[in-house]
């Protein structure tokens, strides 16, 4: 059952579920937005950059990039949650590439994966609302509940993560977005094209029948 905003604060209260870094402001009717953290890692930079002292920083076009939450989670063993980047960067072209589901049981900040699949730069502030996260109360609780590692929950970005991150082939992916860029302007000439041949066809028809009907008369 998807928890609303009065159930969500019961359960705070409680301390059934936890979340660190706690804002009224990002509790919505259904759910809980959570904000951009300290720490974020760019698939086309070897350092760990440091938003909580640098305040923001620019995602380039085909670029992935790791980020953590700032709210630190702790879920019962009967309570999911859900995970969605909010409709604001979608719209920017940011793609996530992280599980939707968050595990009962789970404990320590999300690491996010964000892909920018637009042809431009998107700035990511520190503290801004990025992503919002359900939470879904289950029937009973689970029986082999998640068991988070040491690294998140003492908010850092796993080590895997981190190493995966920078084996991706960034270039080749930039050449793809670029690939399907020209796709779409390709597709949009051929359309103009047959719409063109399309409005000429009834005149041309028209300039045949015509021919026809004077040849016939001149026989």
């Amino acid at each position: 059952m998807l928890m609303t905003d009065a159930e969500i604060r019961q359960a705070l209260g409680a301390e059934k579920l936890r979340i660190a870094g706690f804002s009224d402001a990002s509790l919505e009717a259904a759910s809980y937005d959570m904000r951009v953290g300290p720490r974020l890692l760019i698939s086309s930079d070897e350092a760990e950059i440091d938003l909580s002292k640098k305040g923001s920083t620019t995602i380039k076009p085909g670029v992935f990039a790791l980020v953590t939450t700032h709210e630190n989670l702790q879920l019962p063993n009967d309570i999911a949650g859900h995970i969605g980047v909010k409709s604001y960067y979608t719209r920017k072209g940011i793609v996530m590439l992280t599980g939707l589901q968050i595990d009962p049981g789970f404990e320590g900040v999300l690491v996010v994966g964000l892909y920018n699949a637009s042809p431009r730069s998107i700035t990511l502030d520190y503290l801004a609302p990025f992503c919002t996260v359900e939470f879904h109360q289950l029937s009973r609780a689970v029986e082999k509940p998640f068991i988070s590692g040491d690294e998140q929950r003492q908010g850092y970005i796993p080590r895997a993560d981190k190493d995966y991150l920078r084996t991706l082939e960034t270039q080749s992916l930039s050449d793809m977005s670029e690939s399907l860029r020209k796709l779409t302007v390709d597709v949009s000439s051929l359309a103009s094209s047959i719409k063109i041949i399309m409005w000429l066809i009834p005149i041309i028809v028209g300039v045949g029948m015509t021919v026809v009907a004077i040849i016939a008369k001149l026989k």
